[in-house]
């Protein structure tokens, strides 16, 4: 199946035999019997997600030194470099993409982010909508984490389009487009009622409520992707920054009371 009948694209910048490398077939079907299992990865100042399925989907890559500690994270479950299906990034701010590059390097994943954000990510820009990275520092006064140096540019494998199934790649779930954080934001639907949601929400301290982060560009947008994604029924939603929460919880925070 070609990644364009996934509402995905292959990018021309490397060529798409890696684009389209699916997970080998195991012989099993053990992983069907069990639901993905969703491994958070604490980084410098944001978090990354490792969903373990037939294949090994990774959501997000932190800031240029956060390599590492993603794999180490990766070690500890037993997964090898070569088990990585894709590398997804979630919105095209340096802190989500940071390591793509490296890891690319390391597992020859494939890198997918969302067309409206492919630009910003291949020039290495920020898109931020405040100057020098105060509000990044002050966050990260406040939870004890601190951010890295801005990241160079990172050419994209996949240029997801719309919603985009990971079959192919050995996860069970789907990409669906989140915009408002970013134009180009998406969030990850994954089989079990987990929804993995970027920056779409955040909280201030952890263990904070959920709300709409500092750096929103489109806040009504943001809302209407919010209200789309919880149409979905997520039980369980993981952010960047924050959380999880439960859908419930996210519903009465905004005001949605289906």
């Amino acid at each position: 199946m070609k990644t364009a009948d996934l509402g995905m694209q292959a990018s021309a910048g490397r060529g798409n035999g890696q684009a389209t490398r699916a997970p080998a077939q195991k012989t099993a079907s053990v992983a069907d019997r069990y639901l993905p299992a969703v491994i958070p990865v604490p980084l410098s100042l944001t978090t990354a997600f490792i969903v373990r399925d037939r294949g090994v989907l990774l959501i997000d890559t932190g800031n240029p030194r956060d390599g590492a500690t993603i794999l180490a994270a990766m070690r500890k479950a037993g997964i090898r470099p070569d088990d990585l299906s894709l590398i997804l990034v979630t919105h095209g701010h340096p802190g989500h993409y940071g390591s793509a590059d490296m890891l690319r390097e390391l597992t020859d994943a494939p890198i997918a982010v969302h067309s409206a954000d492919a630009d910003v990510m291949r020039l290495g820009l920020t898109g931020l909508l405040f100057p020098g990275g105060i509000i990044p520092r002050l966050i990260g006064f406040a939870t004890g984490r601190a951010s890295a140096p801005g990241s160079g540019g990172v050419e994209p494998d996949i240029i997801v389009e719309g919603n985009a199934d990971l079959a192919p790649f050995g996860v069970r779930g789907r990409v669906i487009p989140t915009p408002g954080h970013t134009p180009g934001s998406v969030s990850i639907l994954i089989a079990g009622g987990t929804a993995i949601i970027g920056d779409l929400l955040s909280a201030l301290l952890p263990g904070g409520r959920p709300r709409l982060p500092f750096r929103t560009g489109d806040p009504a947008a943001a809302r209407k992707s919010l209200r789309a994604l919880l149409a979905f029924g997520p039980e369980r939603v993981y952010a960047a920054h924050g959380g999880p929460w439960s859908g419930a919880e996210i519903r009465r925070r905004f005001g949605y009371g289906w």
